[in-house]
């Protein structure tokens, strides 16, 4: 399962690695592909009416699913790639394919390729805008699923998509900046490093592997899908202008209006 940490977070890989061994130690050694962040996707028992009001489970998934409704509506990449998935023959269905679901840690969205489902965190999503990065960032795991048919248990196969939704989704320069990982010098090359690094982040996240197992995938794999920007055509760098015309230009290749 695919899954990114917080984008409000400025959680390291070492800290995602804390989280995942703690997990680990708790729950199982086996390998789960992420599946421990969503407690929901396992048959556990529902929760009780009472249970839901404390934990504020139902206005937290109100407003979560409203928040979609509003991405799907209004912002460029999310229509994009919605669009792009039926041109493919995956059509998205908000009801079907859209589970705003509680989570554990600070992971803030997935994709379940057994259930076709993105997963968004409903109790570590408060903003709108961070709902729709996250919703494009998803769908694009699930754009590689339904064109390239990714398998998520093979490390590279998941290296891979990862860099892409970092490359498209995460790595803006004006967060490169305040930050301090980006200069007026060499940014292409800093842009490479901060994908690298949430691409690195996001499979250490899921998968119990060491981390130079997962930067070596993450190495072999970069120059190839670090250039590959289907189905945006474009690096958006959280640019809403950028992420327009990408959305203009996709119509002229996508059969969506």
């Amino acid at each position: 399962m695919a899954a990114s940490s917080n984008s409000k977070s400025n959680s390291s890989a070492t800290e995602n690695e804390n989280v995942k061994q703690t997990s680990k130690g708790l729950v199982t050694d086996d390998e789960d592909y992420g599946y421990y962040f969503y407690p929901e996707r396992e048959a556990k028992k529902e929760k009780s009416y009472f249970e839901r009001v404390l934990s504020r489970d139902d206005a937290t998934n109100f407003k979560c699913r409203l928040n979609v409704q509003t991405c799907l509506e209004n912002n460029p990449m999310v229509k994009l790639m919605v669009g792009a998935l039926s041109s493919h023959g995956c059509p998205v269905d908000m009801k079907r394919h859209i589970s705003c679901e509680p989570c554990l840690a600070k992971v803030s969205g997935g994709f379940d390729p057994k259930t076709m489902q993105v997963v968004l965190c409903q109790n570590n999503i408060q903003n709108k805008d961070v709902c729709c990065n996250v919703l494009a960032h998803e769908l694009l795991h699930a754009f590689d699923f339904c064109r390239a048919k990714v398998d998520f248990e093979n490390l590279r196969h998941l290296a891979c998509t990862e860099i892409r939704a970092a490359n498209m989704n995460h790595c803006s320069l004006a967060a490169a900046y305040a930050i301090g990982e980006a200069s007026l010098f060499g940014v292409k090359q800093r842009h490479e490093l901060c994908v690298k690094n949430k691409a690195l982040q996001s499979v250490l996240l899921v998968r119990n592997v060491s981390k130079e197992e997962a930067m070596i995938a993450v190495d072999e794999v970069f120059d190839r899908c670090y250039r590959d920007t289907e189905p945006y055509g474009r690096r958006c760098f959280k640019s809403m202008p950028r992420a327009k015309r990408a959305l203009d230009e996709a119509r002229n290749y996508y059969d969506f209006d």
